[in-house]
């Protein structure tokens, strides 16, 4: 096998959407001191999506470097940071996972300057289609970028506000009908059934007005379904899940990508799950 990447794993990019043409990118560090470093991000031009149906290897060092501070560390946190950096950083604070949450009007941010940049601008709700139906956030232009990350099919704006916490409060409450996670083992290994979107996306703004949950918010005019595609040859028979803790080495047949997982004939992994990890990919 002939090596293709050698660096420190981050979480795959990709360009269009039906289908979705995955980017492989690492990074690389211009010196192995443990002090602060800024990261070169590199993609090897090459299309990840183009290995499917080839035999992959995926070989980790056992090193880790924080994808915030870039220090060597023998643990990653919330996928990718050092301690001290899960610790510190407003990015890795419990808000981000539970927005409404937000405490920021409190004046307890971990970092205000940041939290203005990031918190306090448009924010899009959404409904989508990945393991099945749920709602979801985000800050994302183009919102698809989201979409894809989940492995979404499809999926339909729902409305617009214009912080995080308030996006936050409104998804909270449509949790009450209707599921805000990903089953990420039946995403792996199935399509998922179509649905009634549009007619969807009226039921829940209807119920949201009758709750009267004093969030401002603009209706989304989109009423077209977006589609999404990926590069799969055929699912896995089984979800089993890679974790570098436990093994070193995938040597398989890549059969598929989807969201920000590498779909192979014996296991899956979640490339997002193990930012900061040092990987060598080799293909045929």
């Amino acid at each position: 096998m002939k090596e293709l990447s050698h660096g420190f794993l981050r979480m795959l990019d990709h360009e269009g959407i039906d289908p979705v043409e995955y980017i492989w990118v690492v990074a690389t560090y211009a010196s192995a001191e443990q002090g602060k470093q800024e990261a070169t991000f590199v993609s090897p031009n090459f299309q990840i999506g183009k290995l499917v149906g080839k035999k992959v290897k995926l070989q980790f060092t056992g090193k880790i470097r924080c994808v915030h501070c870039g220090k060597v560390t023998s643990k990653s946190f919330n996928q990718g940071a050092c301690f001290s950096c899960f610790q510190t950083l407003a990015e890795n604070d419990l808000c981000i996972l539970r927005p409404e949450t937000c405490h920021f009007h409190l004046g307890t941010c971990r970092e205000p300057e940041w939290g203005e940049g990031y918190c306090f601008q448009k924010h899009t709700v959404y409904l989508a289609n990945t393991s099945g139906l749920k709602v979801g956030i985000t800050r994302e232009n183009p919102v698809s970028n989201r979409w894809v990350d989940q492995g979404a099919q499809e999926a339909i704006p729902l409305l617009e506000v214009s912080s995080r916490r308030d996006a936050g409060l409104i998804e909270k409450q449509f949790t009450t009908i209707i599921d805000d996670k990903t089953k990420w083992q039946k995403m792996v290994t199935e399509d998922s059934q179509p649905y009634d979107l549009v007619s969807k996306k009226k039921e829940l703004l209807t119920t949201l007005d009758s709750w009267d949950l004093g969030v401002p918010y603009v209706e989304s005019d989109i009423t077209a379904i977006t589609k999404l595609s990926y590069p799969i040859l055929e699912y896995p028979k089984k979800s089993k899940s890679f974790s570098p803790e436990k093994e070193t080495e995938i040597d398989s047949k890549l059969i598929g990508i989807k969201g920000q997982y590498l779909l192979f004939e014996d296991t899956v992994i979640n490339v997002r799950a193990y930012g900061g990890y040092e990987i060598r990919l080799f293909s045929e």
